[in-house]
């Protein structure tokens, strides 16, 4: 009797240790720490599980990548570019020229914002190029193209993305998922830090960090591209404990952010037990495309008719305009509706039943008439703007264009074909058939100031727009392409200066301390001071920095 005794406790014993290693992936009892909660008290518990892990030193993630990113022929993962064959440690870091030369370190959610510097759950090798291309350009929905990679894989250009309108990288489809799911997981293992992250992402709550825009975005990514083997075998690798030695619930629980923060946050979570979120229709292969705005959110003078579609054929579109969530019970869309004031639009497309994510956009309206630029950025126009130390002439063939983003401006210098190209660390020389794009996010440039070295020559194949006085070409346009005319030489440019009549589209914007109040404002140290009684310097408030005078 005593040896059944122990039998019979050692199975339930065994059966109880089953009955609760039941969480997927391996998982067993990760995540028994958030069963049952709901909406924000989840996503807390979740931060309390993921955010206990490893910590990485950067050069470590070279070797991690061997683990967590090897394609099944044995090469590195690529995640920016589907053309390159790099080895493992052989291939890493060092000087490129383009596509294919080398991989490194990329920062899904750039180092400049804020974030740690090496979680490897987003920190992954891309084409050091390609990452080049990118800089720490938001991502985003490209519509007007102005770089891709090698077959289109990646893209730079302007975002039609609702909510936004500056420059963006968009990532493949094929990965859009999962960048998706790393931002929820960001989102949520530095609760509390995210928010006050930069970078046009970011700057909501606690709670929910991530700018509307962007979270909606993501939404949607997530949805078109579902969890699959390929990121859970990613996921299983990070968890590893010689590795970083936690998971990403978003890629255990696919629709775990409408769990969160959507349409089941009033659910609780079973562990053990889950059932996948999918927005409100739990079948993703049964979805409705979210409404798209023309124009997608931006400033505009007097008024501006917005037009609502959806690629979901026969689905119908509701919207509000006073910033509250769509629902069935908001507004039918019939026709364009024309916003005379600044109006915080949202929609939703339905059919059968079936209810598509929020699209939200805000359209500021200024009044008529006009006035002078309320916001200016200079910057030097050389290779760290870039982001490359080239220094020297490329011959024709090596170099199509360079494209960097600072401080709310966008500069892309472009190569004619059979011309040559220069940069170095003062400066960039413009020659005949080449040329300068210059873009800001959602407002108007008014005026343009290119610095030019002091060349007499210079003067003589300036590009007949503007004008030149003390070595600055000075002119004004809304959007603007600066080039040579068909002459010899060359121009030697090392600066420029914007001025724009959207304070947001530029991070130096001058301002008073006696006109504005700052509710979050920190010194360039990372000290909080009181943003209401400034002195005179430069602080960060926002993400931005702003210049007190």
């Amino acid at each position: 009797m005593p040896m059944k005794r122990i039998t019979l406790t050692s199975v339930l014993t065994l059966v109880c240790a089953i009955a609760f290693a039941q969480g997927p992936n391996n998982s067993g009892t990760y995540y028994n720490a958030a069963n049952g909660k709901k909406g924000e008290a989840l996503k807390t518990a979740m931060y309390g599980i993921i955010s206990q892990k490893n910590s990485l030193t950067y050069d470590e993630l070279w070797e991690k990548y061997i683990i967590t990113d090897t394609r099944a022929d044995g090469y590195v993962r690529d995640w920016y570019s589907n053309t390159t064959n790099f080895t493992h440690i052989a291939d890493k870091a060092g000087s490129y020229k383009k596509e294919g030369d080398v991989y490194n370190r990329e920062h899904l959610v750039p180092q400049s914002w804020g974030p740690p510097k090496a979680d490897i759950v987003h920190v992954v090798p891309t084409d050091g190029y390609v990452n080049n291309r990118r800089g720490n350009l938001p991502l985003g929905e490209v519509g007007t193209i102005s770089y891709q990679s090698n077959n289109g894989y990646s893209k730079v250009g302007t975002c039609k993305t609702a909510g936004f309108s500056g420059q963006v990288f968009e990532p493949n489809d094929e990965v859009k998922g999962d960048i998706a799911r790393i931002y929820f997981y960001m989102a949520t293992c530095y609760e509390g830090q995210a928010n006050n992250w930069s970078g046009g992402m970011f700057g909501g709550t606690k709670y929910q960090p991530l700018a509307q825009w962007a979270f909606d975005m993501f939404l949607r990514w997530a949805k078109l591209d579902p969890v699959d083997d390929v990121e859970r075998a990613r996921n299983n690798a990070v968890a590893r404990a010689d590795v970083q030695n936690n998971r990403n619930p978003f890629v255990d629980y696919p629709g775990l952010e409408d769990y969160i923060w959507g349409s089941k946050k009033d659910v609780a979570f079973s562990y053990d037990n889950y059932v996948e979120g999918g927005g409100d229709d739990p079948d993703p292969g049964n979805s409705v495309a979210q409404p798209e705005f023309s124009p997608n959110g931006g400033t505009f003078t007097g008024q501006v008719a917005v037009t609502m579609s959806t690629t979901t054929e026969g689905a119908s579109i509701y919207y509000t305009t006073t910033g509250a969530e769509a629902s069935e019970n908001s507004k039918l869309y019939e026709a364009p509706i024309t916003l005379t004031e600044t109006t915080t639009l949202k929609a939703i497309a339905v059919k059968d039943g079936v209810k598509s994510y929020q699209t939200t956009a805000t359209f500021t309206i200024k009044s008529e008439g006009g006035g002078e630029a309320v916001a200016e950025g200079t910057l030097l126009l050389n290779n760290s703007l870039f982001g490359t130390f080239f220094e020297g002439s490329l011959s024709a063939g090596e170099q199509g264009d360079f494209s960097g983003t600072q401080d709310g401006i966008t500069v892309v210098y472009s190569k004619a074909e059979g011309s040559n190209q220069y940069i170095n660390n003062s400066q960039i020389r413009l020659y005949p058939g080449n040329t300068i794009a210059v873009s800001i996010g959602q407002g108007k440039i008014i005026e343009l100031e290119f610095t030019v070295v002091q060349n007499k020559n210079n003067k003589e194949i300036l590009a007949s727009t503007g004008t030149v006085g003390d070595y600055v070409w000075t002119g004004s346009a809304s959007e603007v392409t600066f080039s040579t005319n068909s002459g010899s030489g060359h121009i030697q440019l090392s600066a420029i200066k914007v001025k724009t009549d959207n304070p947001s589209d530029v991070s130096m914007v001058s301002t008073t301390s006696s006109h504005t109040a700052f509710p979050v404002v920190y010194t360039l140290s990372g000290v909080r001071v009181d943003g209401q009684h400034l002195r005179p310097g430069v602080y960060i408030y926002n993400g931005k920095k702003i210049l007190v005078k």
